[in-house]
């Protein structure tokens, strides 16, 4: 499968990429310029397991959200401008903040796959009803990547409509109850692969972000200096018919260089390219306390699957590696979801 750069909705061949699964994290704000440089190779992650540059420069961020060891958190809370709205009447489950326009705030806590070694990453929802009918899952993604440069040297230049493309999976599972009793991923319910157009964050703006913000863009809605750009994704589920129960399990998985069920690895064209692989600095929104339409099956815990036991809560994991429950370190930091239903 092709990975390509597109510009006003022409898409060129660049990469060959595989179907994949994925998942770690970053913010906004707090930037390192010295941080890895843009084409020197891999970096090294606790565990000595190599990743791109970029992503070397986002653990140096990491360790600011409390005592989470994967997220990069912003800096301060986001404007009062985005807020928990009315969602769409179908919606069983909604996290994702919006302003008075529906638009999502690129200001916001994230989860990066190739720098924290991640597999795939998601919550437990609790849904405002059972036996539903589902329809769509959306949720937000953070690109930090640049078409040419990087966001942590300030060299990122973008021209707009450019991205890159990256399929990206969503899966759906039951929830069990495990040995210990506490939930963990049951039978998975459905699951789709979809090849998004990521689009590259903006340009540097270097007249206004300044000082610890060089290198960051000034966002379009929150008017913030923010170093990835959001974005919001989504599979609709038609066939075949999926009835929910009160309580599943949604993640996304994808690949990177390094990370993933099947990382790319690094001798691909982009990775030595003008800006790299645009997947080795996607992340995904980890930002807000989780549903306001809806609840979480652990307000402090989200379910991921760690390549590095190290990003854990505890540090190791369960010891069995696989997607698990970890908590209790994800209080403010659950991924903005959105899903639909209707009534079976």
């Amino acid at each position: 499968m092709p990975s390509r750069f597109y510009q006003r909705g022409l898409c060129l061949s660049f990469l060959a990429v595989a179907i994949v699964l994925g998942a770690c994290s970053q913010a906004v704000n707090t930037v390192n310029p010295s941080a890895g440089s843009a084409t020197s190779g891999t970096a090294i992650t606790p565990s000595g397991k190599g990743i791109a540059p970029q992503a070397k420069a986002m653990l140096a961020l990491l360790g600011h959200a409390k005592s989470n060891r994967s997220v990069i958190a912003k800096t301060a809370p986001v404007s009062d401008s985005f807020a928990p709205a009315k969602s769409a009447k179908n919606s069983i489950y909604d996290s994702i903040v919006v302003n008075k326009q529906g638009k999502t705030s690129s200001y916001i806590s994230s989860l990066g796959f190739e720098c924290c070694s991640t597999k795939e990453f998601g919550d437990g929802l609790v849904f405002t009803q059972s036996n539903a009918r589902l329809k769509e899952v959306s949720v937000v993604m953070s690109s930090w990547g640049c078409e040419s440069g990087f966001w942590n040297n300030d060299t990122c230049t973008t021209s707009p409509g450019t991205g890159f493309e990256e399929p990206i999976t969503a899966n759906v599972y039951a929830v069990v109850a495990g040995p210990s009793g506490s939930p963990e991923p049951g039978q998975l319910l459905a699951s789709q692969t979809k090849d998004f157009l990521i689009p590259y964050r903006p340009s540097a703006n270097n007249q206004i972000c300044t000082g610890q913000n060089l290198g960051a863009f000034l966002g379009k809605y929150d008017k913030e200096c923010d170093n990835g750009l959001s974005v919001k994704i989504n599979w609709e589920f038609k066939l075949p018919k999926v009835i929910l129960p009160q309580e599943a399990i949604v993640t996304v998985a994808y690949n990177t260089s390094d990370a993933g069920y099947n990382p790319y690895g690094d001798n691909t064209q982009c990775f030595t390219g003008p800006g790299g692989c645009g997947y080795d600095a996607l992340n995904v929104s980890a930002d807000g306390t989780g549903g306001f339409v809806g609840s979480n099956v652990d307000p402090n815990g989200v379910f991921d699957n760690f390549g590095n036991a190290y990003f854990y809560c505890n540090g190791t994991g369960n010891g069995s590696g696989g997607l698990q429950l970890d908590t209790p370190c994800w209080t403010d930091y659950h991924p903005e979801i959105d899903v639909t239903a209707e009534k079976s």
